[in-house]
């Protein structure tokens, strides 16, 4: 038994000023992703938002509640006599959030406690014009995992976290004071990145991946397609050159996607769905990478 992706979808601004938040993108996505599978919003047991930066700064409630209510899968509490609810919640782990979530999801899905789960990512800009350093384009991504009774689906998974280096990638929300009554002070988000990240990023992705293909007996040359974070811009090639990936088993991520932050992994799924480039693969890797230093790493393969 095990946990088969379904249907991928993406989500971008279209050159929208406004209207085109993290939530905006998320219910894009999220809706895509359900139509595409041909799959209505009820059938969800689980969704899971993986999203970093929410509209306006705020804190609660979960982003992935609100998901819920807006694609309108199982309102209210309790369920319905004789139907399941939804299970829904946030988990904030950067750019490792996606394997984080599909972790989780795994979790209930593989063993058939739950039969579908779905995982959000999107980020925008939470206060635009008042954000500090946001490097990262509006882009939303939903992933659908559903139960398999054969032996596709996520075989390994593995996330680890080096806080030595975790001054190297900070986002901090600062209270930034203003002076009269007219100009009263407000949340920032800073956003700080060291010329170091990238590479300490690809050093610590290279040692945790080469364990889980070890550990799996197997090498760069047997992985069909390499799912990568999108940030750092250089992550995906990097990480491939290293552990002897072809790079043409890299997906061409494009335009605003690949600047994409938590929802990065989604866009380069996304677009080895377009090309077949997944449909053909036997095994898949997933490799993440984000602020922590978290590397988040999955193998995924078809039975």
């Amino acid at each position: 038994m095990g946990t088969r992706i379904e249907a991928v979808a993406t989500a971008t601004a279209h050159g929208h000023l406004l209207g085109r938040g993290a939530l905006h993108l998320s219910d894009e996505a999220a809706r895509t992703c359900l139509r595409r599978s041909h799959h209505g919003a009820s059938e969800l047991e689980l969704l899971v938002n993986a999203g970093l930066y929410k509209d306006r700064n705020v804190a609660e409630p979960a982003l992935a509640a609100i998901i819920q209510e807006d694609l309108g899968a199982n309102l209210g509490h309790p369920p319905r006599l004789g139907h399941h609810g939804t299970f829904s919640f946030d988990v904030l782990n950067g750019g490792a959030g996606v394997v984080t979530a599909a972790r989780l999801v795994d979790a209930f899905v593989a063993p058939g406690a739950a039969r579908l789960g779905m995982v959000v990512a999107a980020d925008a800009d939470p206060a635009p014009l008042r954000t500090r350093g946001f490097p990262f384009a509006p882009v939303g991504g939903a992933m659908l995992l559903a139960h398999d009774d054969g032996a596709t689906g996520f075989e390994r998974f593995e996330l680890r976290t080096f806080g030595e280096d975790a001054a190297l990638f900070e986002a901090e929300v600062r209270w930034a004071p203003r002076g009269g009554l007219l100009h009263r002070g407000r949340n920032v988000l800073e956003i700080h990145e060291a010329p170091a990240f990238a590479a300490r990023c690809v050093e610590h992705a290279i040692d945790v991946t080469s364990e889980v293909l070890d550990d799996a007996g197997l090498d760069g040359e047997d992985v069909d397609v390499l799912i990568a974070s999108q940030h750092p811009r250089a992550f995906a090639r990097e990480v491939a050159r290293e552990l002897g990936i072809p790079e043409d088993r890299l997906p061409e991520v494009r335009g605003a996607l690949a600047t994409a932050h938590t929802a990065g992994p989604l866009a380069a799924l996304a677009a080895a769905f377009a090309t077949g480039q997944f449909t053909r693969a036997r095994r898949v890797l997933f490799v993440t990478a984000g602020a922590g230093i978290t590397i988040g790493v999955a193998l995924y393969a078809k039975g």
